[in-house]
């Protein structure tokens, strides 16, 4: 897990495609299957017995209209500046790389926020851009809202916190698979974090404010492990 030092940032919400995602544990999950499996149960396997767990209804996904992403890029110029650049690259771009493009990268947050959304039972991820070799999205969290303790199939992850202070909690997993937590920290606005593909961890917002983070996930997030703590 990787963190670097500082970036800079600066009603109707306009939306596309929005969608339930359910996440299983501790099963392999892609998005096409989370789109056609709303139900789904999950088994954790101890001591060799299987107890089923309800399905937990955590992720709400949408993209954003491609008119609406033009309107955002048209107010804030470093926006516009980091998809120029990912669109100018034929390759997955490093982690290195996305930290020299996010740490100084300055956001219109009212522009950003005409155009994402929240969902009250579960974090959203608003898809803004997404091609062959990059996934741009901003993540947002109500107060007491995190994401299942996950890794990254296949793809690794820098985010800028935009707005909100980000919980990022470290973890490894014991001889059953279960994880448990070793490290956590809490990161400020314009900070930069980054998460290799092996990567076991949980983004949260404890606190009583709206949270937003800005990912790009290269290439784009297509498969996750979750995992059940312990």
């Amino acid at each position: 897990m990787w963190s670097f030092p500082c970036a800079g940032v600066a009603g109707d919400t306009r939306l596309l495609s929005s969608q339930r995602v359910f996440l299983t544990t501790p099963v392999l999950r892609t998005e096409h299957e989370a789109r056609i499996s709303p139900i789904v149960e999950f088994l954790l396997r101890r001591n060799r017995h299987e107890e089923i767990l309800p399905p937990r209804d955590v992720v709400t996904q949408i993209t954003i209209d491609p008119s609406v992403r033009d309107e955002l890029l048209a107010e804030c110029s470093g926006l516009t500046g980091l998809v120029e650049w990912l669109d100018s690259i034929d390759r997955r771009p490093g982690l290195a790389e996305l930290d020299h493009q996010l740490k100084d990268i300055k956001i219109n947050l009212t522009a950003l926020k005409e155009c994402i959304g929240y969902a009250e039972d579960g974090y959203q991820r608003n898809v803004i851009k997404k091609s062959e070799f990059y996934e741009l999205v901003a993540v947002c969290w109500l107060p007491g809202q995190e994401t299942p303790i996950h890794d990254h199939v296949g793809s690794d992850c820098a985010f800028l916190i935009v707005d909100g202070i980000s919980t990022e909690t470290i973890y490894e997993t014991n001889e059953e698979g279960l994880a448990y937590p070793i490290t956590s920290r809490h990161y400020q606005p314009r900070e930069v974090c980054a998460a290799e593909e092996p990567d076991i961890h949980r983004v949260s917002n404890d606190t009583n404010s709206e949270l937003v983070n800005l990912h790009i996930y290269t290439p784009p997030l297509h498969a996750y492990n979750i995992y059940a703590p312990v």
